[in-house]
């Protein structure tokens, strides 16, 4: 004989129904409340408005209440719906997330020393910034149960005499993303696992990493910042911070796709330098933003499949600026698919400057190679010895005949001058106009004499 036994629900999770209704009824006073403890830190932390990345807020969602409820046996603790919600330190949470990992105690110490006065309930507060308390007696960084730090602060935010309770977070780029990791791998992770100290020592292994990114970061900031403040400081660290971000990034996926590597350190270094001098003249601020940016891509990069067997091709037909660029182009766009360097250099440049339009980041590097060898600020000398019309003529003879020469032998060392070198290629054009100027008195004397002109650059533009 079978007995049906009537099914009758338990009675925690009346309390946690309950509890979530109350969540959602008070959700616009707490979205409210976020977003007021936003503008205050905002206010707060204006000095340090270079080393914030963004201030984040989140309401404890249903399903995470309901997990809380029962991991932490809070129905046990409290009888009704009001005195967990009430009990529930992270009921909102606030994340002010920064660059690198010495911002933390930074920012920490800058919310210290302005919530500096106690109340008789042993939180923090400042009597011009209303509503905000923080516990800031408890020693930061706290050590969590992964034996990692975070800078992890208690608040509550006195609403209509009742106090909501809220969660401070600071936290790195770097930091961000370890948690993310590890909240979806481990830490809301319910499955079982069968050798779960692997699976730690992996992340052990990851998080080693991202501080080693993070201290490369770091480098690159202050590299950045000597080098836009036209210090003494040599570029040459963050230029090799750049390729060697660039080269992990791409050998790596070398290897999946053709199961071997070539040496290609000599194009990162080149990659890396157009990137400097692509952006040598920003603001600081844009510039740390750009190379921050760049690091995010390789990120991306990484994490996609790259066809190194595959023909590169532009998107339509290629019109350069100037006579020089559309020569120099030409030239260039042959050796993109017949010889492999050039092939690597592009298929580099192409992912990491668009996803979808070659020819706009080939247009882009002929931008920057032009400002280097044909913009005609570099001829202010030619245009003040001669009329317009002359100079513009012997502009364009100087100018086609330096793009036939640097293309002709296919050679990387073009972009290695243009990158590493342009100090000399300015001489060497002013030598030039100077030999011209010297040795001329009209356009028609040097077309006569054009091939002097011509031996002279070949000799000299030997740049390799």
């Amino acid at each position: 004989m079978i007995i049906i036994m009537k099914s009758n629900r338990l009675s925690l999770f009346e309390l946690i129904d309950n509890t979530v209704d109350l969540l959602i009824k008070n959700d616009s006073i707490y979205y409210n409340i976020a977003n007021d403890i936003i503008q205050k830190l905002e206010t707060v932390l204006y000095n340090f408005k270079d080393d914030l990345v963004d201030i984040h807020s989140r309401i404890k969602s249903p399903n995470s209440l309901k997990e809380k409820i029962i991991r932490n046996k809070l129905y046990k603790k409290y009888d009704t719906p009001e005195e967990i919600i009430d009990n529930l330190s992270d009921l909102i949470g606030i994340k002010v997330e920064c660059r690198f990992n010495n911002n933390e105690i930074e920012i920490f110490n800058a919310i210290k020393e302005k919530f500096n006065k106690k109340s008789p309930n042993g939180l923090f507060y400042n009597p011009e910034i209303s509503n905000l308390y923080f516990d800031l007696k408890t020693p930061q960084p706290q050590k969590q149960k992964n034996g990692q730090e975070i800078y992890r602060i208690d608040g509550k935010y006195i609403y209509e005499n009742t106090s909501v309770n809220f969660e401070l977070q600071i936290k790195s780029l770097v930091n961000t993303f370890w948690s993310e990791i590890e909240h979806k791998i481990v830490y809301k992770n319910n499955s079982y696992i069968p050798n779960p100290q692997y699976i730690m020592e992996m992340l052990a292994a990851v998080r080693s990493n991202l501080l080693g990114i993070d201290k490369i970061l770091q480098l690159v900031n202050d590299q950045i910042q000597n080098f836009s403040t036209r210090s003494t400081a040599e570029p040459a660290d963050i230029n090799f911070v750049i390729a060697k971000l660039i080269s992990d990034t791409f050998i790596a996926k070398m290897s999946e796709s053709i199961g071997f590597t070539v040496d290609f350190k000599r194009i990162c270094d080149l990659i890396s330098g157009y990137i400097l001098n692509k952006y040598k003249d920003l603001p600081v601020r844009e510039a740390q933003d750009a190379f921050l940016k760049l690091v995010d891509r390789l990120n991306e990069i990484y994490a996609r499949d790259i066809q190194w067997e595959k023909e590169l091709y532009l998107e339509g037909p290629y019109i350069g600026e100037d006579k020089f660029c559309q020569i120099f182009g030409d030239r260039l766009i042959t050796y993109m698919n017949t010889d492999y360097d050039w092939h690597i250099f592009f298929l580099i440049l192409f992912h990491i400057e668009s996803d979808s339009n070659n020819l706009e980041s080939f247009k882009n590097f002929m931008g920057t190679i032009r400002n280097v060898y044909s913009d005609k600020r570099l001829y202010k000398k030619l245009y003040e010895a001669f009329d317009e019309n002359s100079a513009d003529k012997i502009y364009d003879e100087i100018t086609e005949f330096m793009a036939y020469t640097l293309s002709a032998s296919a050679s990387l060392s073009i972009i290695d001058n243009m990158c590493t070198k342009e100090k000399e290629v300015s001489k060497l054009i002013d030598e030039t106009i100077s030999f011209i100027i010297d040795s001329f008195s009209s356009y028609e004397e040097f077309i006569k004499n054009r091939k002097k002109v011509q031996m002279m650059m070949l000799e000299k533009w030997s740049l390799d």
